[in-house]
């Protein structure tokens, strides 16, 4: 497959996809939210999930589920990261969620046991490598119920509850590329100082707001790029939010562990 196509474009018919992320590229994400719904199990790394209400830091063995219209944004994740994505697309899951219409589907965050998280690794391992329609549907529906049996004997992960009027102020800014987006006009905007603000704002979403605004202008980038990926490295990172090709250059080597340069020559067909 070429390395520079979608992973989560659902195949016709299949019912959902299984994707084993470790390039970030395609975890950077702006809130979002989607018909499918949405199973996040941590395999390696560190970093955080972004609700509506709350925040969940998430570490080795942190499954996470996120239901259909749940808005969200993966954030902080580290350089190590591996984490396991599975979709399951609306016209096959009620089939299966039926049978557990009993169970608390409020739940969220919860974390399994090293044992678990290595069953299920290789469980899913296996599923992702299964090419036939009829086969790989089957194993999505299996798979479905073996997360949800193992998550629900977990420990639940606790949430950091709750958005700072202000802080949603300044992420509807950061949404916008076309609102002011300086620390100054942020903190203005949001009635703080800049100094209270980047405190406050590291203290609600776990990272600092520098860190928040370049993960969201790297997302631009890589959506820009699957766009128009013959136009120049340049051109795809101003439009993207970036100031100047060396600001663009340091976060992402920052943020991919390596150069654009590099990066670019290893996705080009």
């Amino acid at each position: 497959m070429h390395e520079n196509l979608h992973p989560f474009d659902p195949r016709p018919g299949y019912g959902g996809v299984v994707v084993r992320v470790a390039d970030k590229r395609w975890y950077l994400r702006h809130w979002h939210s989607h018909a499918a719904t949405e199973m996040n199990l941590v395999v390696r790394g560190t970093g955080s999930i972004l609700l509506e209400t709350r925040r969940y830091p998430l570490l080795p063995g942190h499954m996470v589920w996120l239901w259909p219209g749940e808005r969200h944004i993966p954030s902080n994740w580290s350089d190590d990261l591996i984490v396991w994505i599975i979709e399951w697309q609306p016209d096959f899951l009620p089939r299966v969620i039926r049978p557990r219409a009993n169970h608390d589907l409020s739940l969220f965050c919860r974390r399994v046991e090293r044992g678990a998280l290595n069953r299920l690794d290789g469980m899913l391992s296996t599923l992702a490598a299964i090419a036939g329609k009829d086969a790989f549907r089957s194993g999505l529906q299996f798979a479905f119920l073996a997360l949800w049996e193992e998550f629900m004997r977990a420990a639940p992960v606790e949430a950091t509850r709750g958005w700072h009027p202000r802080i949603e102020k300044v992420f509807s800014m950061l949404n916008d590329p076309e609102a002011p987006q300086s620390l100054r006009e942020l903190a203005a905007a949001a009635g703080l100082s800049p100094y209270h603000l980047s405190v406050l704002f590291r203290q609600q979403t776990g990272m600092s707001l520098p860190a928040y605004r370049n993960q969201l202008r790297l997302n631009r980038f890589f959506a820009l790029y699957r766009e128009h990926p013959e136009m120049d490295l340049l051109t795809l990172a101003l439009d993207a939010g970036f100031g100047s090709y060396a600001q663009f250059y340091r976060v992402f080597r920052s943020f991919m562990g390596r150069t654009p340069g590099r990066w670019t020559h290893a996705v080009k067909p």
